[in-house]
């Protein structure tokens, strides 16, 4: 049954209440108030009712306690036994969580297992993530603390790798017939077939797949396939049991992504280069997929939007695919979300840019800003198309380059078409960089309005406004690498989609908590200065305060005489 946590008054007994006072202003001076104002008391725990029953029964843990806690787990980096620990035992976990009062600690490790699990099964079963709404929920309250207005966005990808190994092929179709011979084993050991049993012995993978030397690579994998061919005929009419467990599952989808029927009929390895990046790469993490990208990558992709402002930044989207997925549609994801929004600029790479979501955004009043264009260039000895005016209400070729009236122009599928008289453009200066094409009957130009725009948004990207503001997306690039070193990222001790986005959820907020600190740190020091400055110029008269842009400061005395104006 889901109860809220109501905030509870510091009672008498209360361990803070009794705590000497130098300790307790030690501990309100620790991360932990910031903690319990920005992010715990930020929770909206009723977005969680749907995990419990609505039948009268045992209440549960507090949400807000369950959500915070798991923050705090990735902001240091602790297992979950050391995080109850932490718990039970650290005052200023209890006092970001408000459980100062409480006679016992409400969380134990089989709490943190069963929130996870009922957080994973509701968005199977509904596709609403719970844990990306409430932590971009969160970071919505400190843009608006840190006077983020929404209105600059960047964004970066980066890959998250999977924590399984990445198997050969031999070994993937090995790993999978092992996995179906030992379910079959448990259920039903009858059904294994005889040649098939000796997959259950002990050093078989190691005399299978390294040390057998009667069979090439080819040979030893068709052989394997044929096993698997052996499984999933042996098992096909069997009960539910066998036939809706996950190990069928995999044998079935192994033989649909890895082979194919010869002239035969005969069932036989696909060639490599037949094979896709989203095949399975291995049984123990059957969502990761495969892409090619540096040194190849098998997992995930993680797409970060931060909001920023001249002095700081949060992440306040994002979102975690398998990593075939693209930037650009990362892109149009974001454009989904952010809807109607006028007046925001989105800085991107090349990758996330395309003629289609810029005419998409602009309809939004968003501004697409990407700091380069995936593609081959325009030749420089030819004159782009954005050399030609057009008319912006009929979007027709009202002139060339060298200002010269086309006979003829029309607009038509996109595409802007204009024809010029042979001695419009044989006497032209332009003639040789021109892009016109020679006719019968003089010459004509024709291009789309896609390349046209193209043009026109590379010229722009040449000026130094556009240049400056492109410039402020390389700090999203630096957050991938916190991410990895600091939340490790490509660490994470779970496997499969959705349990890897929960993680990777939870260390956002870790992320986001930790640059809400940083600004009031800074915000903090300023307040210091100017404390400073008054005292001092009250006292002496003949210091003042020398603020850079970075927000440090020094002292620097001056003469009396300059305090005076002598």
């Amino acid at each position: 049954m889901f109860r809220k946590n109501s905030m509870q008054q510091l009672n008498l007994d209360d361990k803070i209440v009794n705590m000497p006072k130098y300790l307790r202003r030690n501990l309100e001076k620790s991360w932990a108030t910031p903690f319990h104002k920005y992010v715990f008391s930020k929770i909206n725990e009723d977005r969680f009712e749907v995990l419990y029953s609505d039948i009268v029964s045992r209440p549960n843990v507090p949400v807000n306690v369950l959500i915070a806690l798991l923050i705090l787990k990735e902001n240091f980096g602790l297992s979950d036994e050391d995080l109850v620990g932490s718990l039970h035992f650290d005052m200023r976990f209890q006092y970001a969580l408000g459980t100062t009062s409480y006679e016992k600690q409400p969380v134990s490790i089989n709490t943190l297992y069963n929130f996870r699990s009922r957080v994973l099964e509701y968005e199977k079963l509904t596709g609403r993530d719970l844990i990306k709404e409430e932590i971009e929920s969160i970071a919505s309250t400190m843009e608006e603390e840190m006077n983020i207005d929404g209105k600059m966005l960047r964004m970066d990808s980066m890959m998250i790798s999977s924590s399984c190994k990445k198997l050969s092929r031999i070994e993937l179709v090995y790993t999978v017939n092992l996995k179906m011979i030992k379910l079959l084993n448990k259920v039903n050991p009858t059904i294994i077939p005889e040649e098939l049993k000796c997959y259950l012995e002990d050093g078989h993978k190691n005399e299978t797949i390294y040390r057998t030397r009667d069979k090439d690579t080819v040979s030893k994998l068709e052989w394997l396939i044929g096993h698997t061919v052996l499984l999933h005929k042996a098992s096909f009419a069997q009960d539910k049991d066998i036939t809706e467990s996950e190990a069928f599952q995999l044998l079935t989808r192994l033989l649909e992504e890895q082979t194919k029927l010869d002239e035969e009929a005969k069932v036989i390895p696909k060639d490599g280069k037949e094979l896709h990046s989203e095949i399975l790469q291995n049984p123990s993490d059957p969502d990761a997929t495969y892409r090619k990208k540096y040194s190849g990558n098998v997992g995930y992709v993680a797409n970060i939007v931060e909001s920023f402002n001249d002095e700081s930044g949060i992440i306040s989207h994002y979102d975690f695919k398998q990593n075939t997925y693209s930037d650009s549609k990362f892109c149009e994801d974001l454009l989904d979300t952010l809807g109607e929004a006028e007046g925001v600029n989105v800085l991107t790479d090349g990758a996330y840019y395309s003629y289609e979501l810029d005419k998409k955004a602009k309809k939004q009043g968003i501004k697409l800003n990407p700091g380069q264009l995936v593609g081959k260039a325009p030749s420089e000895d030819k004159l782009p198309y954005a050399a030609f005016e057009i008319d912006e209400e009929t979007n027709k070729i009202i002139s060339c380059p060298n200002k010269e009236k086309p006979q003829m122009s029309y607009y038509s599928k996109s595409s802007h078409t204009a024809k010029f008289k042979t001695e419009q453009c044989e006497r032209c200066p332009l003639f040789t960089q021109c892009p016109v094409k020679k006719e019968k009957k003089g010459y004509s130009v024709k291009f789309s309005h896609k390349s046209y725009e193209t043009c026109k948004l590379r010229e722009k990207m040449t000026t130094k406004e556009y240049i400056q503001l492109t410039n402020k997306r390389a700090g999203v690039e630096g957050i991938p690498s916190v991410i990895r070193r600091k939340y490790h990222a490509d660490d994470m001790p779970v496997r499969g989609l959705l349990r890897s986005k929960m993680w990777f959820g939870f260390k956002v907020g870790a992320y986001n908590f930790n640059k809400m600190l940083r600004y009031l740190k800074k915000k903090g020091n300023l307040g210091l200065i100017l404390l400073i400055m008054n005292i001092l110029h009250t006292i002496y008269g003949n210091y003042r305060v020398n603020l850079n842009n970075s927000r440090k400061f020094s002292l620097i005395k001056i003469s009396k005489a300059a305090v005076f104006g002598v």
